[in-house]
């Protein structure tokens, strides 16, 4: 059997399939220990913030950090999160330490992860543990057996977690997720959440470094402004990536290959086109960048940036366009001009919350069909993206010209200013 299960292959969505089919039958077997002695801490010296998935949703718990900042002024708060995310929630500076958990490449080489970061974990005797997971059954369990005195996580009707948290908080889906976080975290709810609020990472010289050196290789002058792309929408729901082919069309126009991009007056080399990814979605960057009419002038960076090189890219750049995804909420949160593209989730929950924006979205009637309490599984039942078919190359490109000319004036004013 365990010969069997080391063959199943570790993706994203395989540990959601898995979370969503096996979690019920674990919890319900664990019900007799729902009934240990419960009792609210009377001092606070160790919080941690369960979020595994998801690097975007990471930076958006700017306002769950503050409000247990000003709850516990004296505790040690801490976060547990995958390795690959590490790196990043490091840089932001918020957690007194991060713990991680490695996923390996085996169900075998999982257990063993999990049972090391349970060990870590139950070492640690926290004191307030806030599992800011919207519905897994697995962070529930992580609550569980962590050994915390008091647990705090979501709660909706129509999603069952075995009942193991001390606290629950509904989570309302009709706020920013940001905001559904600071509830959670025991924060006031009067005001809707913004930019100033999220985690801002920034990068450090070795990354504005590496990024120069990635830059000199390219076909267009280091110092033209630059319109970061991201094709991409990590593995946890691929289905929100903008069709290849808009993609490629809004490449061409920003090259001055369109009509549209001759009658939005768009010169070839007034920018430097500049493509992220991660070192998986390489492939699928490239696909796209070979099938424009100009492909020697746009840079792929997926899997060639780390995540500080991607800090000091979204630093320099005049305009970013993305889907939903965690490169969006970096981006936001590092208050770049974006244009934000949506179709299977709703920006109602996760807008950028970036001063300069531009948000698609064009749903038909069965748009969001991605949501938190179906553990973000896809249930489009057109087999196609019409929510972002509808989204065109054209009203991207008057966007993404839109932005690059209100960051130029914003970063002149900002300059005057300083000036004085």
């Amino acid at each position: 059997m365990l010969v069997a299960l080391s063959a199943v292959p570790l993706s994203i969505r395989t540990l959601q399939r898995v979370d969503r089919a096996l979690g019920p039958a674990v919890q319900l077997l664990l019900q007799p220990l729902r009934w240990r002695p419960r009792r609210i801490p009377a001092s606070v010296r160790r919080v941690v913030i369960v979020k595994f998935w998801g690097i975007g949703s990471i930076t958006m718990l700017g306002p769950a950090v503050r409000v247990l900042r000003r709850r516990f002024p004296d505790a040690q708060v801490d976060l547990l999160t995958l390795e690959s995310n590490a790196a990043y929630a490091r840089r932001l500076g918020a957690f007194d330490d991060v713990m991680a958990l490695q996923l390996g490449d085996s169900i075998p080489g999982l257990m063993a992860g999990i049972v090391r970061m349970l060990l870590a974990l139950r070492s640690r005797k926290y004191d307030r543990l806030y599992d800011c997971e919207f519905f897994t059954h697995f962070s529930a369990l992580v609550a569980l057996l962590s050994k915390s005195r008091w647990t705090t996580g979501y709660s909706a009707p129509e999603v069952w977690r075995g009942g193991f948290f001390e606290e629950t908080v509904p989570f309302n889906r009709y706020w920013h997720v940001a905001r559904n976080a600071r509830c959670l975290a025991g924060g006031e709810n009067g005001e809707d959440v913004r930019a100033e609020d999220l985690l801002r990472p920034t990068p450090t010289d070795e990354g504005r470094d590496e990024l120069a050196r990635a830059l000199a290789d390219g076909p267009v002058a280091a110092d033209r402004p630059i319109v970061a792309v991201n094709v991409n929408a990590g593995q946890l729901a691929l289905e929100r990536r903008w069709p290849a082919e808009h993609f490629v069309e809004l490449l061409n126009s920003l090259l001055g290959q369109t009509r549209a991009s001759v009658r939005e007056g768009v010169r070839p080399g007034d920018w430097r086109i500049v493509m992220v990814g991660s070192p998986d979605e390489r492939e699928y960057v490239e696909s796209i960048r070979l099938r424009t009419l100009d492909a020697d002038r746009i840079d792929n960076f997926a899997g060639r940036l780390s995540i500080d090189g991607l800090l000091a890219l979204f630093e320099r750049a005049g305009a970013v366009v993305t889907n939903d995804s965690g490169p969006l909420h970096i981006a936001a949160a590092m208050r770049r001009p974006i244009v934000a593209l949506f179709g299977p989730e709703t920006p109602v929950m996760y807008a950028p919350l970036a001063p300069l924006r531009v948000v698609f979205y064009k749903p038909p009637p069965c748009s969001p069909c991605i949501n938190v309490h179906e553990n973000k599984l896809a249930t489009c039942h057109l087999g196609h993206p019409l929510c972002l078919e509808r989204i065109t190359p054209d009203e991207v490109l008057s966007a993404t010209l839109q932005m690059l000319r209100a960051g130029r004036a914003a970063s002149a004013s900002a300059a005057r200013q300083s000036a004085r």
